[in-house]
């Protein structure tokens, strides 16, 4: 499944300032932060020096590349505040400071940002419903992702499971029935949209909600076979039912062409308890792979970190 995680520079579409600036900072968030991050760092110092919108677009990728590509969350979290302080409220950089708070252990902080992100994606998703503007899909998306990662913030901080997340799902059924997910002329926003809303039912201890929105999904043509499989399957293990979240894990690998996903086959053995699906994905991969090594100790074949 799909992230996006450039929405500054997405921003860059709608700004007015020189376009010299604008290429500078796509060059560094597209093309250099993977290729070589220090000189995008220079390159966005340079753009950051022109303040206003290119300030607040530089910085802002600028802490992403801190928190994705070096880890630096102090560094990272100084120019997400920076941003801030400059567009108060701007929801990707309180996306971006709650990340690096998760990361450095400061659960309380985390989620309150994660929570005022959710708040200014949904005013923004609220005035898309009269006619949703270019963009609307990845909008909503990254509404529900942040409502995911709140979500499961919130259980790994021991929270009761069905605590509620601050997320209006009308609007996920607006969404959904308004087909904004059909811009992209395939499948992939579908996927993604059914798997994080997965993924939040689950969390917040929906499965049987889960179960049937999947299932109405794959017969409207939104989600492909081996996805809606997929997430049955996960559905059917939250509720304990791990013969038949096994049937519909080996439903999907053999909906999909081989080789298979080794994780994917690897589950679906041990909710099986069975070997004979392992012993048949084995024979797709070449012997000296290290997906065949998976495969084999997952077997018991070989010991785990035997040359």
């Amino acid at each position: 499944m799909r992230t996006k995680h450039c929405t500054f520079v997405e921003r860059a579409r709608k700004l007015s300032f020189h376009m010299s600036v604008i290429d500078d900072i796509r060059q560094a968030a597209f093309e250099l932060r993977r290729t070589d991050p220090q000189e995008a760092v220079r390159v966005l110092r340079r753009a950051a020096a022109q303040g206003g919108d290119a300030e607040v677009l530089a910085r802002g990728a600028l802490g992403e590349i801190y928190l994705e590509e070096f880890g630096d969350l102090d560094g990272a979290a100084s120019e997400f505040r920076k941003v801030l302080a400059a567009a108060p409220g701007l929801a990707a950089a309180e996306i971006g400071l709650a990340r690096t708070r998760r990361e450095a252990g400061d659960f309380p902080e985390a989620d309150a940002g994660f929570g005022r992100a959710l708040e200014s994606l949904a005013r923004d998703v609220k005035g898309f419903e009269k006619e949703p503007p270019p963009g609307a899909e990845e909008v909503v998306l990254t509404m529900l992702e942040v409502a995911v990662e709140l979500a499961e913030l919130r259980a790994a901080s021991g929270h009761d499971k069905a605590l509620s997340v601050p997320i209006d799902e009308d609007v996920l059924h607006w969404a959904a029935g308004e087909k904004l997910f059909d811009a992209e002329g395939d499948q992939d926003d579908w996927i993604r949209f059914h798997a994080l809303w997965t993924q939040l039912r689950l969390l917040t201890g929906r499965a049987e909600e889960a179960l049937a929105a999947i299932r109405e999904s794959e017969r409207q043509g939104q989600l492909p076979p081996p996805e809606a499989a997929r997430l049955v399957s996960l559905a059917l293990e939250d509720l304990g039912d791990l013969p038949r979240a096994g049937a519909e894990a080996r439903r999907m690998l053999e909906l999909l062409p081989a080789p298979w996903p080794v994780g994917e086959v690897v589950r679906a053995a041990h909710l099986l308890g069975k070997n004979d699906i392992l012993e048949q994905a084995l024979g797709q991969w070449p012997p000296d792979s290290d997906e065949a090594r998976t495969l084999r100790e997952a077997l018991g074949l070989v010991k785990l970190g035997t040359p």
